[in-house]
């Protein structure tokens, strides 16, 4: 054999040895980008938002699209994306559960697509949506966790048809919705008396001028109005007066409200999900416009409604199963 054919032979082994190599870390590298990773950032340890979080998980790994890995985080973020990154796991969407988280996420230095979830959209569209890292457009979106204005005043005019004159109190975060409020007001024929709330103001004075011409109060959140220091002086000078609270938790619910209208967490987490399901299907690669929750329910507290029924026409049908 020629020496030329000699060193051929070897050349011509070692490259059919480095093309498998090369065919075969394609392949594995291929599956691997076929996973999505998702990033979960939880405000706190607490079994709501466990619940979301399971549930949002839930709804992912139900389809079959592609493999998802959840990768909680609850520690630095930067940290923890970049540990993330180096094992391989690069986060391809962010979910921020609640306001702590999500005021955790935009001190943070990335530019990966974002899904803030469980928070107001007050929160959203006044501390959110035009940040610096929201800069990049359609890399942010959300779910919110209040009720759309006309779907309250839908359920008010159902629930308390009686109801002709609403008290609603609109602090620092809640007052861009006053248009949408009152285009509600005259679609639903219900007249609506608002206050205006800065920031340490006593609300009791303004409670009790509202409850003075009110047949009912709506609770729009707003942290500076409703918190844990001042809900429960707002529910108990409402009650005194004999007038119908309409809250949107389940915590107001126990507290003293009426009735609540609101989504839970796991509602809020499946929603969250066929977002994320919505992007992976159709390979878009950016996030769609926020979301109100679709799903949602009417809670009441039967004490506080034994105790006005006396005062107040309660059409019941308004607890259906939505």
């Amino acid at each position: 054999m020629p020496v030329l054919d000699k060193i051929r032979s070897p050349f011509r082994l070692l490259c059919l040895l480095l093309c498998f190599v090369i065919t075969l870390t394609s392949h594995v590298y291929a599956r691997e980008k076929n996973n999505i990773n998702i990033a979960v950032v939880l405000s706190k340890d607490t079994p709501p938002y466990h619940a979301f979080s399971e549930q949002l998980q839930k709804t992912l790994t139900a389809t079959q699209i592609q493999k998802v890995k959840f990768h909680t985080i609850d520690s630095d973020i930067n940290d923890s994306i970049s540990t993330l990154y180096v094992s391989g796991n690069a986060p391809d969407f962010i979910v921020a559960a609640g306001a702590h988280a999500s005021k955790k996420i935009l001190t943070s230095d990335n530019s990966i697509p974002t899904i803030f979830s469980l928070i107001p959209s007050s929160y959203y569209k006044n501390r959110i949506q035009n940040s610096p890292y929201c800069k990049r457009k359609k890399y942010c979106s959300a779910v919110y966790l209040d009720q759309p204005v006309e779907r309250q005043f839908s359920i008010i005019k159902k629930g308390l048809p009686d109801a002709k004159h609403l008290g609603i109190i609109l602090g620092p975060s809640s007052k861009n919705i006053k248009n949408e409020i009152l285009r509600a007001s005259k679609k639903y024929g219900i007249n609506v008396i608002l206050e205006s709330a800065k920031t340490d103001e006593n609300l009791i004075v303004l409670v009790d001028h509202l409850a003075r011409s009110s047949d009912a109060l709506l609770a729009i959140p707003d942290h500076d109005v409703y918190n844990r220091k001042t809900a429960k002086g707002i529910l108990l000078n409402s009650y005194k007066n004999h007038i119908p609270f309409v809250a949107y938790s389940h915590s107001f619910v126990r507290a003293g409200a009426l009735f609540s209208i609101y989504s839970t967490p796991e509602q809020i987490g499946e929603q969250t999900g066929r977002m994320l399901m919505e992007m992976l299907t159709h390979s878009k690669n950016t996030l769609p416009e926020p979301e109100f929750p679709d799903a949602y329910k009417v809670e009441i507290n039967p004490a506080v409604l034994r105790s006005l029924r006396s005062r107040i026409h309660f059409n019941d049908s308004i607890l259906d199963k939505q």
